[in-house]
């Protein structure tokens, strides 16, 4: 069965395009074939990862309403592969996307189809950490697929009133559909944090930033830590 990973959040910024890179990479280590796609009418930075082949497809109108023409084909190519997908949608079309996903219940007829579909949503901490909550509990209302939370600590800790979401009443009640939570660990600013923000600033892999030149060796290390610590993660994750 082939699964179909979209990720999604309405807040932009927050470290979508840097899921869905990483989660790309780590399906392809895994050699499991794949189709990428950046669906950011805007901002498509995942398509800018030349190494992962990702296609890009503007499923929204000049008014950032859905296209069903456009979002059909997307559809229609899903259908025809045997491939898993990771779908990178756009924070300027959260909402109409989210409506039409439910409106035309996508999601269900996916998995009717046959295929499995697997939502990735960051959260993030700062001040833009409850717009990334409450896009989290629109996603999980909208459909009852498998969710893994990426918790992104660059913006600052993830948690309200001292509580991770792990320890929230929202967990509480989703936590049957919440296949993992993926940790983003704040790193040293000077150090691996820059390391990681150079990285994706180049549009690098982690495995050309391991044979890039620019970067020194103790800077490909701390990448190669990175990369350990989140396949990790992702290792013990149903994917």
């Amino acid at each position: 069965m082939n699964t179909i990973h979209f990720v999604m959040m309405g807040k932009g910024g927050v470290g979508k395009s840097l899921i869905a890179v990483t989660l790309a990479q780590y399906l392809a280590k895994l050699e499991r074939p794949l189709n990428c796609v950046d669906l950011d009418p805007t901002s498509p930075t995942f398509k800018q990862f030349g190494a992962l082949n990702v296609e890009h497809i503007s499923i929204a109108d000049n008014e950032a309403n859905i296209d069903p023409t456009r979002f059909d084909v997307l559809m229609e190519n899903i259908l025809k592969s045997d491939t898993d997908w990771v779908i990178d949608t756009g924070a300027p079309t959260f909402l109409p996307l989210v409506n039409y996903l439910a409106a035309n219940e996508v999601f269900s007829f996916l998995v009717e189809s046959g295929r499995r579909v697997v939502i990735h949503s960051p959260l993030v901490g700062g001040v833009a950490m409850h717009e990334t909550v409450s896009g989290l509990k629109a996603i999980l209302q909208m459909s009852d697929c498998p969710i893994v939370v990426w918790e992104n600590e660059f913006f600052g800790p993830v948690a309200l009133n001292g509580k991770r979401f792990i320890q929230t009443t929202g967990y509480e009640q989703f936590k049957s559909r919440v296949l993992g939570v993926v940790l983003l660990e704040k790193k040293d600013h000077k150090t691996a944090e820059a390391d990681l923000r150079s990285m994706h600033a180049r549009r690098l892999t982690w495995n050309e930033a391991d044979e890039d030149d620019g970067f020194m060796t103790m800077q490909r290390n701390r990448l190669k830590i990175m990369r350990r610590d989140i396949d990790g993660q992702l290792d013990k994750i149903d994917l």
